[in-house]
């Protein structure tokens, strides 16, 4: 049998719980979680199992955006290859931004960011998560100026994760990291736990569901870590 190429490693779920009435931005439809069939419950029949209901958006919880999210000539989620979704990962500290904050291309530049690399943003934000406060979903959460957008598609980044709601919540430079058809970085939102890897280097897998013409997916995003 083959070596485990995990052997060593340690997991770090990176995902936030999908559950009934989790938060959400305010125009996105409520997240619904109800026991559909119940083992032992009698209607008519006794249920012989447990299954439950979701109804949610694509964007909710720890999910990527797919091209045709904000361009609508970009990439369906289908045509993006799973191995785009995986890989050596460097985990930023970026805790000392604040609301109405943005991730500069000079930031990038000062953290060693390289072409090619793939980055995970730790902020912290989450911690309005724990419990549920507004304040995570205020627009002027930490994000992407346009030029540190730009300076990620000339250096060819190959993906971006964050700890916060969005690239750019008010969608003004946002769809430009989909611009390019065949050149743009995964993008990963509201990832979690990225204080317990913050300054590591670690293999990320975060791959979405199987969705036909998806414009995006929940992800389960795992952080393998070197011991």
């Amino acid at each position: 049998m083959p070596p485990d190429p995990f052997a060593g490693m340690t997991l770090v779920d990176l995902s936030l719980p999908i559950h009934d009435d989790a938060p959400i931005w305010s125009p996105e439809p409520k997240c619904i979680v109800r026991d559909w069939i119940v083992m032992g419950r009698k209607h008519g029949t006794r249920e012989p199992l447990n299954m439950k209901y979701y109804c949610m958006s694509g964007h909710q919880g720890t999910h990527t955006d797919a091209p045709y999210h904000l361009n609508g000539d970009g990439r369906k989620l289908g045509e993006i290859p799973l191995s785009r979704f995986m890989g050596w990962c460097k985990v930023l500290d970026f805790t000392e931004k604040k609301l109405g904050d943005h991730f500069t291309a000079a930031d990038l530049e000062r953290r060693g960011v390289k072409d090619g690399d793939r980055i995970l943003l730790h902020t912290g934000w989450d911690r309005y998560l724990r419990p549920f406060d507004e304040m995570y979903f205020n627009m002027d959460h930490p994000h992407f100026s346009e030029e540190a957008i730009l300076w990620a598609l000339e250096h060819k980044i190959q993906l971006i994760g964050m700890d916060v709601p969005s690239t750019d919540p008010y969608l003004v430079d946002h769809p430009k990291i989909f611009q390019r058809r065949d050149e743009f970085p995964i993008i990963l939102e509201l990832m979690t736990n990225l204080d317990v890897i913050v300054g590591k280097e670690v293999y990320l897998m975060a791959l979405p569901l199987n969705l036909k013409d998806a414009d995006g997916s929940w992800v389960r995003a795992v952080a393998f870590v070197p011991r």
